[in-house]
This record gives structure tokens, C-alpha cells and sequence, in this order.
């Protein structure tokens, strides 16, 4: 008989080995711990990905926002070894993370394990941030208040009239701020089509 359906609970020693990795990392990532032990990984999705064996994360709603930082560059926690009881070895062990909430785990060249949580290999640890090259780029040009609520990854470019534009942030219907090349900012609404330059 086929299994039709794929587990949806988080297993303990899911929960553990994460609190485990991320106790034993710098103070900085340590929020990590905290929101594991909270109890924010509510489910487990098995949704495709690029990522051979992932393994995503649901989280309880009442306290992703808690946890979340929206302005928070996403990074990759890759080099971590686990030790594996079938194949009796260490294996990659890889975490993603992004807004500052755990987005979900994998082994990439394993698909079966039963990982010993307690058998943790740190010693090729390495954190990998995503980056946004539009954002990078106007950076210098971001105003203080900008530069704290516009997150690099809501940075794109629009051209409009034969002139490039990067959107910063939404406003109602499909308006925006944006800014050009020489730092000056603008709001850009749709109906009516207008861009005004503002302070």
C-alpha cells in the first residue's frame, strides 16, 4: 500500500538538534534558539525546492511576528555535520533562514536519516547571507530612515518614462516610493499616473 500522506508534525529531535546548533553559535544568532524553544515551528512542509531534501517550516501565527525581522538579510548556515545512525557518518546539515525566522533545514546528499542530535560537527561552520546587487548599489544613497525600513530584498527596478526608478516601498494600490540614481525620492502613484519628487 502506498503512503499517501507525508508527515506534518515537527519532531522532537527536529526541534532539539536546531537548539543545539544555534546555542552553540555566536550571542548574535542565539534569537534563533529562542524562537525554536518558543515554539514558533508549528508544521513541517515537504514543498519542492531546488534544495535536495528540504525540509520547510510552518509557524504559529501568534508568534512569527514576534520573531520575525522584515529588514533582515536571509542567510544560509552551511558546513554543519550531523552523525547519521543509518550511514553511520557525518553528514551535511544545512539551515536557512530569512527575515530572521528558521525557514527550514536540509541533508542535501541524504534522504533517509536519523540524526544524533547530541553528535554535532561545528568545525566547518560558515553563515552564507543573500544579497540583493540593486540594493548594494544605492545603499550609499539611502536616507538613515530608509536605510533602516527598506528591506534589500523589496529593492527592484522600474523604468517609467525612459527613466530608471528603484522602488522602496509600497503604499495603497500599486503606489510606491522610489528613488532615482541621484538620491532624490519620489512618489510614484498609477491613477493618476504621477511621479513627484518629494523631500
Amino acid at each position: 500500500m502506498f503512503n499517501l500522506f507525508r508527515r506534518s508534525k515537527v519532531l522532537p529531535w527536529e526541534r532539539q538538534l536546531l537548539v543545539n546548533v544555534f546555542a552553540a553559535m555566536p550571542p548574535g544568532f542565539h534569537y534563533l534558539k529562542e524562537q525554536v524553544e518558543a515554539g514558533l515551528l508549528r508544521r513541517v512542509s515537504f514543498k519542492s525546492t531546488v534544495v535536495p531534501n528540504y525540509v520547510g517550516f510552518v509557524y504559529d501565527p501568534n508568534l512569527s511576528g514576534k520573531y520575525e525581522r522584515r529588514h533582515d538579510n536571509g542567510f544560509e548556515i552551511t558546513g554543519l555535520k550531523v552523525y547519521d545512525e543509518l550511514s553511520k557518518t557525518y553528514i551535511d546539515f544545512d539551515i536557512s533562514v530569512a527575515h530572521g525566522l528558521v525557514m527550514g533545514y536540509a541533508t542535501p546528499g541524504n534522504k533517509k536519516i536519523s540524526l544524533d542530535v547530541g553528535k554535532i560537527d561545528m568545525s566547518g561552520l560558515k553563515v552564507q547571507y543573500d544579497s540583493n546587487p540593486l540594493y548594494d548599489k544605492i545603499k550609499t544613497l539611502l536616507k538613515p530612515a530608509y536605510l533602516k525600513s527598506v528591506p534589500p530584498g523589496d529593492v527592484y527596478e522600474v523604468e517609467l518614462d525612459g527613466k530608471i526608478y528603484y522602488h522602496l516601498q509600497d503604499l495603497e494600490d500599486g503606489d510606491f516610493i522610489g528613488m532615482d540614481d541621484e538620491g532624490r525620492y519620489y512618489e510614484i502613484t498609477h491613477d493618476p499616473y504621477e511621479i513627484k519628487e518629494i523631500g
